[in-house]
């Protein structure tokens, strides 16, 4: 994907309704240079010294400035009369570790900070917005935020408002921001919420109302372009390294044992990766990135059998998303989001590698772990509470600004201000040449692919 340094640039509402004059609430507890600068508070998309040279190098002849990320953080100025604001927040798709914790941030945000007094909570997803248009009466009721309603919501997991897939239709989504005279929407969800957020922003702007949108990227499986690290993604790792090392035990005390856990990622092995580094004595990490070949001397399930036999026992970390070109039906089923559904691949070394085993005579026990939902309905780490607490804040600031069809990514270790429109380009796939992986091939001992003969 190639993008131009006028990609990057954060559409606002101040272009079209005027400037944002309004002093900050926070000024009492801010100094001036706290406060941001849209022009000038950038973080460059390459900070690597040769795409410096490059870009010097082009400037000298096109006199133009390298890409940037605006830096998310509070303005001096704000957009909204606070006191008049109307806010709505929903969550949608699958769960997270952390969606309780960005809502309670955002809410206790504007309500203590910026003084702002309607907020609701729409129930599961999209899904909330659903409402007769002639009765305008809404299928599920929104529910009233503030600070003492959010209390203490980030001891649980899951989403409070509850949550669901699918149900983006645009054009009835915005009749009903209108019809409950709505001026923000936050959207916390993955690719298929962000995209519908982008939808919605340009219904929003074909009709040229003054709502702002502002997503936050919310998936365990660090897939989200300009995203380096998601909430909740540290909590999935930790609790996926459990389930590992329980696989280990079992292997290690079975003849010729052999561990198998899957693990979510269905088109990202990132998770898988992180928590096979975490264990380090993992022996094979099979991911959507790497093209999965059974058969033959230097196949999976070849490999696999020396190993056994060699070592004794034998771990396996399998990413959800991997193997599926073994499967002759794969990718003809969608589910509610428009998301592919996957073949198990679980199930299926389950099956087949005993089976091979067999063919062999090799004697084994296999033991297969499935943790997938427990990954996700989980409470957070403190460190995924404080990214969190942050990610929610930045959304809030974004949205007072006055700043629209954008979503608060994380950047080079900064939270920035991102257009939906660079987010819904694709997803983004773990990189099977970064030291992580590398160090994962280093401690499994696997191949960098799996051969299958000519």
């Amino acid at each position: 994907m190639e993008f131009s340094p006028a990609d990057f640039f954060v559409d606002a509402l101040t272009t079209r309704y005027g400037a944002a004059t309004r002093p900050s609430p926070l000024a009492g507890s801010f100094s001036a240079h706290q406060f941001l600068d849209d022009s000038l508070d950038r973080i460059l998309v390459d900070i690597t010294l040769r795409n410096r040279i490059q870009t010097f190098a082009d400037n000298s002849e096109k006199n133009t400035t390298p890409s940037s990320l605006e830096l998310a953080g509070p303005r001096e100025k704000i957009f909204w009369d606070t006191a008049n604001t109307r806010v709505a927040i929903v969550t949608c798709g699958g769960l997270a570790p952390g969606l309780n914790n960005v809502v309670q941030s955002m809410v206790t945000m504007l309500h203590d900070r910026y003084q702002v007094r309607n907020i609701f909570g729409v129930p599961y997803g999209y899904y909330g917005f659903a409402h007769d248009p002639e009765s305008k009466r809404f299928k599920f009721p929104w529910r009233r935020l503030d600070t003492r309603s959010v209390q203490n919501i980030d001891f649980e997991a899951g989403s409070f408002l509850g949550s669901a897939r699918g149900h983006s239709n645009p054009p009835a989504i915005v009749d009903a921001l209108v019809l409950r005279d709505v001026n923000i929407l936050f959207t916390i969800g993955g690719d298929g919420t962000l995209a519908g957020a982008n939808a919605i922003t340009e219904e929003i702007a074909r009709r040229n109302l003054p709502i702002a949108v502002i997503g936050i990227p919310k998936t365990i499986d660090n897939d989200i372009l300009w995203v380096s690290k998601s909430f909740g993604f540290e909590t999935a790792v930790g609790k996926a390294v459990e389930a590992l090392r329980c696989a280990q035990a079992e292997a290690r005390g079975a003849v010729n044992g052999i561990g198998l856990v899957k693990i979510m990622g269905r088109q990202s092995g990132a998770l898988t990766a992180n928590a096979a580094a975490a264990v380090n004595d993992i022996d094979f990490v099979l991911i959507p990135e790497i093209e999965l070949k059974l058969e033959g001397e230097n196949g999976f399930l070849s490999i696999l059998a020396r190993r056994v036999v060699e070592k004794g026992y034998a771990t396996i970390a399998v990413a959800e998303g991997a193997g599926q070109k073994l499967f002759s039906d794969a990718g003809k089923e969608t589910d509610a989001s428009g998301n592919v559904k996957l073949k198990d691949i679980g199930r299926y070394l389950k099956e087949i590698v005993p089976a091979e085993f067999k063919r062999q005579n090799i004697e084994t026990t296999l033991k297969y772990i499935d943790p997938s939902y427990m990954l996700r309905a989980q409470t957070t780490s403190a460190e995924d509470s404080v990214f969190c607490a942050t990610l929610g804040q930045n959304a809030v600031h974004a949205a007072m600004a006055g700043k629209t069809g954008m979503m608060v990514g994380y950047c080079h270790e900064q939270f920035t201000n991102v257009p939906l429109k660079l987010v819904t380009r694709g997803r983004k796939e773990f990189d099977i040449n970064s030291p992580l992986w590398l160090s994962v091939l280093g401690a499994t001992g696997q191949p960098a692919h799996f051969t299958t003969p000519d």
